[in-house]
C-alpha cells in the first residue's frame, strides 16, 4: 500500500468528524457552510496533481466547474424533493441530475473563463431561488455509529475517485472532483435524522460556500502549474476562507 494511499484513508475520516461535529455544534446553516468547502475536492485535485503532476490537475478544471453544476442542481433538487419523499428516492433522483449534468457536459468546448462564468450565475441563479425552511428544527441525539459511518463512506469515494484518475481521464477526473460526496452525507443523514427543513437549511449554508469552491478551482488552473503543489493548495485554501467570509452574515 503506497504512503498516498495511506494518507488518504488518514486524511478524510477527520475532515468529515470535524464538519459533522460542526453542524451539531453551530447548526445546520453554519455547518452547512463550513462543509461547503473545499474539504473533499481539494484533497481530491491535491492527490491527482501529487499523482499525476500540476499539469494534468490544471486540466481537469474546466471539465470540474461543469461538474460543480451539476453538484449545485443536486442541491436544489433534494431542496425541493426532501419535504415530499425519504431520504433514499430524494438522493437518488438528485444524483441522476448530477450525473445527467456531467453527461452533457462531455465533449463541450469552453473556456475556463467560460465555464467560470457559467458556474456562477447557476450558483448565483439557486441561492435566489433556494427553498426556505418551514421552521428550525430541534437537535436529536445521534445513534453512535452515526459519525464512523459518515467517514467510511466519505472516504472510500475520494480513495475510489483519485486511484481510477488514471482510467478515467483529465475529462472525467475534472467532472468526477465536485461530485457530490460531502454534500450528499450530510444531506442524506440530516434528513434522515432531522428531517427535510434541517436538510434545507444545511445544504443552503453548503451553496453559500460556493463562490470560494469556484475560486478554488480556479485558482488550481492559474496557481498550481506555477508553484509547489502544497504550497499552491495552502494559498487556495486560505484564500477560500477569505471570499467564503463574505457570505457567511447570509446563513438563514
Amino acid at each position: 500500500m503506497s504512503y498516498l494511499l495511506i494518507s488518504k484513508i488518514l486524511l478524510m475520516p477527520p475532515l468529515i468528524a470535524g464538519v459533522t461535529l460542526a453542524v451539531r455544534k453551530w447548526g445546520e446553516g453554519f455547518g452547512g457552510w463550513i462543509g461547503g468547502f473545499p474539504w473533499v475536492a481539494g484533497p481530491i485535485s491535491f492527490y491527482i496533481a501529487l499523482e499525476h503532476g500540476s499539469a494534468f490537475a490544471a486540466s481537469t478544471i474546466t471539465s470540474a466547474l461543469l461538474g460543480s453544476i451539476g453538484t449545485i442542481l443536486f442541491a436544489l433538487v433534494y431542496s425541493v424533493l426532501s419535504p415530499r419523499l425519504p431520504w433514499l428516492p430524494t438522493v437518488l433522483i438528485s444524483y441522476s441530475v448530477y450525473f445527467v449534468v456531467a453527461l452533457l457536459s462531455l465533449g463541450r468546448d469552453i473556456s475556463l473563463l467560460g465555464a467560470t462564468i457559467l458556474n456562477i450565475s447557476v450558483l448565483t441563479f439557486v441561492l435566489y431561488f433556494f427553498p426556505k425552511p418551514k421552521a428550525k428544527t430541534d437537535f436529536r441525539k445521534q445513534p453512535s455509529y452515526d459519525i464512523p459511518l459518515r467517514m467510511i463512506v466519505a472516504t472510500f469515494f475520494v480513495v475510489m475517485l483519485t486511484q481510477a484518475a488514471d482510467y478515467l481521464g483529465p475529462t472525467w477526473s475534472g467532472i468526477l472532483t465536485p461530485f457530490p460526496i460531502m454534500t450528499s452525507t450530510l444531506a442524506v443523514f440530516t434528513h434522515s435524522q432531522q428531517g427535510a427543513n434541517a436538510a434545507i437549511r444545511i445544504l443552503y449554508g453548503l451553496m453559500l460556500a460556493g463562490y470560494g469552491f469556484i475560486a478554488f478551482l480556479v485558482g488550481v488552473a492559474w496557481l498550481v502549474p506555477q508553484m509547489p503543489i502544497a504550497s499552491a493548495y495552502g494559498i487556495l485554501m486560505v484564500g477560500t476562507m477569505v471570499i467564503n467570509g463574505i457570505t457567511v452574515r447570509l446563513i438563514r
